[in-house]
Order: C-alpha cells, then structure tokens, then sequence
C-alpha cells in the first residue's frame, strides 16, 4: 500500500470512529499499516473531522520514529506492538467505548465469551494498566498479545484496542467487542436479581440497591429545574430544556429561575475560563446522583478532561465544589458540565455519562476501585499543562 492510501484510509477511518460513537473528540486513534517498516496514524490532539493527508504521521513499527512537526498519536507505541507481533495485520483502532471501558474497570484479566467468536475468539485479555502514552502501557500489550487468540484487547482503565486485516475487520471486532461486553455485564444482573428479562434502567436501579440506597421512584427518574446556560458579552444566556431561549443578560434577573440563574452567575463570576454549562441528565447521570456519593475517575479519560474526583453536592454548593474539576454533581438532579465552549462542556458530558455507567454497572461485580491518586493526577496535570491547550488551538479548525 502507497504513503497516501494509508493515509486516505486513516482520514476516513477516524471519521467513522467519531460517527460511530466509539470515540468521544480525539479520545481514540486510528492506524493503517503501509508497508513491512512503517504505519500511518491519527496526530495527536486533532479534529478527525477536519483532519488532511498532511496531518497524518508516518511512524516506523521498529521503534516509533518520525520526521515533522507533526506529532502522532501518544498511543503509537501500542499500535507498533500489534503490527509487530501480527505481520497480516493491516488495521488497528483504539477506541474508549462505553461497555468495554466498564469491563475494563473491574480489574479482571480477562472475560470467557459463551460462543467462541471468529474475530475475538473464546476469552478477552486485559492488559495491566498502565499511564496513557508510556512505555508501561506499551510492554503490558505487548506481553498480552502473546498470549491473545483474538482480535481485541482490553486496556484497564482505559479502553480497548481492536485490529484486523482491514478496516472493515477491525470496525466489526470493536463492534463485537461491545456487544460481548454488554452481554456479559447484562448477564451478570440477570444472574444477580434473578431475572429473565433486561431494562438498562432496572439494571441501574438494582445497582442503586446493591449500594445500599432506594429504587428511585419512577417520577424522580426525570431531572428537575436545569437548564444550560451561555456567557455572552452582556451576562449570560439560559436555555431552557424545551428549547426557548430567556433573556440574554441576566445580571439583574438572577434569582429568577427558582434560584437556579443565580448558580449560573457565581459559577460564570468565579471561573472565568468557563463560557459553556450544561446540565446533564442523561440516565446514567441522573441515576448516580441518588447516590449521592463523589465520583472518581474508573477511566483514564475522566481522570485527563473532568478532573480527579466530581463531588455531589447540594445546588448551593456547587459553585465551591467546581474547583479543580469541570463538573460538579447535584444530589439527585443530574450534573453541571461545564467548559470553555459548547463543545468542550459536551464533551465532559459524555465522559460524565461513562464513568457513571462503569461506575453503576461495574457495582455488579463487587466494589470496583478507581484508578490511583497518583495515577489520575498525573493524568489531570498533564492534560491541563499541554494537552488542553493543544486541544484548544486544533478543535474545530
């Protein structure tokens, strides 16, 4: 294969991988191999939607050199590994989706498929975890895919790496992936509350249980009160859920709202970086927030872009309780995200959504345990100090 049909081939791939809902932003890589030597990959901290020929990075498979300025992915180390080690492999993804990462969590080694699979085989192995980037993280794949039979690998904490002779092959094996991974967490409720049948919000109910807290009456399964709001010039715009807009400057309306604008305002006064706050309500959110217990990072996505711990408060702590993290829980009302722009609080949406997930469904298996404070801060430091801002000056150009 030529340098530019790899590279074509990695462009299309990676929008696909954001399509798909297998990535969140640039949290995900893409590779093509292109010849014996040398593999095209995803840059680091790119838009995939907007991403050229001439941002994609030739990388060596012997010892991940490259020329440019152009930085590839931090991940390039475990995609070397796989090229190495399978020699037909032509195509490798890493992806953060949600089922894999909660298997991910539970700090097994790997997980036995009821049916042996074509593309994963009979069992999935999980690789020790190790800080995204490192050499650590690099060795614990290359010392599981020795021992693999499939086309998949899980990463603690972390996500999954998935691969095949094509792109095809290996969108197919992140797919299974999560179908197996869904299965096998559907089974274990099914198993638990002896049941024949599955609903995704009894499941999290029951997880609610298993905590030691109340099934959440079915009327306050739906979030009261929120809204998203907008710094502008002027103050602040609310949107209100059903999509009508209020008055743009609410400097002197902002106890209207039953209070809630009021929020908006001291959290735009005190942190001046933030321009965007979305309430989340999503199920898994609003679900955990009848916990009302602090969230802590179970994937190392959570740890880079939300924070090391989200605290669950009462509304009128909340502003207190952001700093350090760009979320805050509110008891039993959902979450405040918040970012520099809409797409950055979206963002830390989605990744409030998964942790929640992993978090609920994870409960299943026994107490899980979150990624180390040492590790998560690490995480957290690096990710304010360089990679947001590379983020920042790429997204959306």
């Amino acid at each position: 294969m030529t340098e530019k049909e790899a590279k074509e081939k990695v462009i299309m791939a990676g929008r696909r991988l954001v399509e798909s809902g297998l990535i969140t932003r640039t949290w995900g890589n893409v590779s093509c191999r292109i010849d014996e030597n040398h593999f095209a990959i995803t840059p680091s901290g790119r838009d995939y939607r907007s991403i050229g020929p001439e941002d994609i990075v030739k990388v060596s498979i012997g010892d991940c050199s490259y020329t440019g300025d152009i930085k590839p992915s931090s991940e390039k180390g475990v995609h070397s590994e796989v090229y190495q080690h399978y020699p037909d492999i032509h195509f490798v993804i890493h992806t953060h989706q949600e089922n894999a990462s909660v298997i991910s969590a539970l700090g097994l080694d790997s997980i036995i498929i009821d049916s042996k699979d074509p593309l994963l085989g009979d069992e999935i192995l999980c690789a020790s975890y190790g800080l995204p980037g490192t050499k650590k993280l690099k060795k614990s794949v290359a010392d599981v895919i020795k021992k693999s039979k499939g086309n998949v690998i899980i990463l603690k904490h972390h996500g999954a790496v998935c691969f095949g002779k094509d792109e095809e092959e290996a969108f197919r094996a992140a797919l299974e992936l999560e179908e197996v991974c869904e299965s096998y967490i559907v089974k274990q409720y099914l198993k638990l509350e002896q049941k024949n049948t599955y609903n995704p919000d009894d499941l999290r109910q029951f997880a609610l249980l298993l905590m030691g807290r109340n099934r959440v009456p079915q009327g306050d399964r739906v979030s009261q009160g929120f809204c998203n709001s907008e710094r502008t010039e002027n103050g602040f715009q609310i949107y209100e859920k059903n999509g009508k807009e209020t008055k743009s400057n609410l400097d002197e309306q902002a106890d209207s709202l039953n209070g809630e604008a009021a929020i908006h305002k001291s959290i735009y006064n005190k942190y001046k970086k933030i321009n965007y706050i979305i309430h989340a309500d999503t199920p898994n959110i609003l679900s955990f927030s009848h916990a009302g217990i602090n969230l802590y990072p179970f994937v190392d996505d959570f740890a880079q872009i939300v924070g090391t711990k989200v605290a669950a408060v009462k509304p009128a702590k909340a502003v207190t309780a952001l700093k350090g993290a760009a979320a805050v829980i509110i008891n039993n009302n959902g979450a405040f995200c918040c970012g520099a722009n809409e797409i950055d609080a979206a963002a830390v949406a989605l990744i409030m959504e998964k942790n929640c997930k992993v978090f609920l469904s994870g409960t299943l298996f026994g107490k899980i345990k979150p990624i180390g404070w040492l590790d998560r801060n690490l995480m957290r430091i690096v990710y304010i100090k360089k990679y947001s801002r590379q983020i920042s000056n790429n997204w959306g150009k």
